[in-house]
């Protein structure tokens, strides 16, 4: 059902995502740990910054997870 092209770009787009899934998380436990616990180490700009980082993390998050979705459906892989 599926051509050659169509699993090789999804196999691409699965590494990307996992890769963007990664980063994000990342991203996300830093800009906690600078907001929260951490923050009388930085500066009220820097703290600002990563309140403000945490939402926008937050949906690019989501949609690495949901492209990470659609590319192991385009697979036939378990999608969880």
């Amino acid at each position: 059902m599926f051509t050659i092209s169509n699993k090789s770009l999804a196999k691409k787009v699965l590494f990307y995502a996992n890769t963007a899934l990664l980063l994000t998380f990342v991203a996300m436990i830093a800009s906690i740990l600078i907001s929260y616990p951490y923050a009388e180490h930085f500066s009220l700009g820097v703290q600002m910054t990563a309140h403000v980082s945490i939402l926008v993390i937050a949906g690019l998050l989501k949609v690495s997870y949901v492209v990470r979705c659609c590319a192991q459906h385009e697979l036939g892989l378990e999608v969880r």
